[in-house]
């Protein structure tokens, strides 16, 4: 009897480093953050390939990008540990961070930091087709979805509204997710839908495309007004043919920031900020999404009125975007 070769398996006598979950509060299906959200996720992400021979390279970081609310219910998670980052506006995150605006009656949710500024989003005044809407007074009366209850394009409405001399109690006001309210817009239970997001947003296009809709601007002096009393808030345009528009559409805007923890590790921190202005990453976000073109490291404190994560203050300190301002 010939003798039995025994395969050995060597097991490490070390365990692998645990793994470092990072999680990362989006958006809902129908705008922008969390496409973005899960492409910033997987560019981060240990198991990425492209960041493999860099120095801030994380080998154990597992980012998960979750859907969420939106902006409110972001800062709020991320104030709380429920989450590590998130995206939000920029307007959001400061009334969050100072306890003032639509937070003067919470304690002031002093565990935010900036991480950075990604994009301008636009604010998106949608309405049907036979609609007679044709700028913002004409919601008087009319069926409008001012977003679910946790996203920041509700609370910009009651400043946006306000400027426009209009009250909730001047519409019949709805609070729906996005996707709910693009259904009924198109079954005609409303007659308009405000939303905060990045241009193109999918769904508006489709809605356009399908002659349902289409994207009404919102100009005068109280768009003036507004952009002077809030300085996270600006005066924008939405391209022409973004949305089969032959001119700009004119409306407000404001930024999407990255927020994170301040518990977050400070070397952690760091290499997240360098890894999200990886030349790699920012291709993701270019070939992954439109607005990704508009995700640059020289616009990356634009508007940033957090106090930056220390672990991101040593980023751009080293790339002397801090000595600018």
């Amino acid at each position: 009897m010939r003798g039995v070769v025994l395969a050995f398996v060597c097991l490490p006598l070390i365990a692998a480093a645990d793994p470092i979950i990072f999680r990362i509060g989006t958006g809902g299906s129908g705008g922008t953050y969390l496409p973005i959200g899960s492409l910033i996720a997987k560019a981060i992400s240990g198991t990425n390939e492209h960041n493999r021979d860099k120095a801030f390279y994380e080998p154990q970081l597992i980012a998960l990008a979750q859907r969420s609310t939106g902006s409110v219910g972001n800062v709020e998670d991320i104030n709380d540990g429920l989450l590590e980052a998130g995206l939000a506006q920029a307007d959001v995150a400061h009334w969050a961070y100072n306890g003032t605006g639509p937070f003067e009656n919470e304690t002031p949710h002093k565990n935010l930091r900036g991480l950075a500024t990604l994009y301008l989003e636009s604010v998106h005044l949608i309405v049907r087709n036979d609609s007679q809407i044709n700028d913002i007074h004409d919601l008087v009366g009319k069926r409008v979805s001012l977003d679910e209850k946790g996203s920041g394009t509700r609370l910009d409405m009651l400043s946006i509204l306000d400027a426009y001399d209009l009250t909730i109690d001047s519409i019949k006001a709805f609070y729906l997710k996005t996707s709910d309210a693009i259904d009924r817009l198109r079954s005609d239970e409303l007659d308009a839908i405000f939303l905060v997001a990045g241009y193109p947003v999918k769904v508006v296009s489709e809605l356009v495309a399908d002659d349902k809709a289409r994207v009404v601007p919102i100009t005068g002096p109280p768009i003036e007004v507004i952009a002077n009393d809030y300085p996270f808030f600006s005066v924008d345009t939405i391209p022409a043919d973004t949305y089969k528009n032959e001119e700009a559409i004119v409306t407000i805007g404001v930024p999407a920031q990255m927020i994170i923890n301040s518990q977050v590790n400070d070397e952690l921190a760091y290499n997240i900020t360098s890894m999200l202005w990886n030349a790699n990453t920012l291709k993701m976000l270019r070939m992954g999404h439109p607005k990704g073109n508009d995700v640059k490291l020289s616009s990356a404190l634009t508007g940033m009125d957090l106090p930056l994560h220390p672990g991101a203050e040593r980023f751009y300190r080293e790339q002397g975007l801090l000595d600018e301002l």
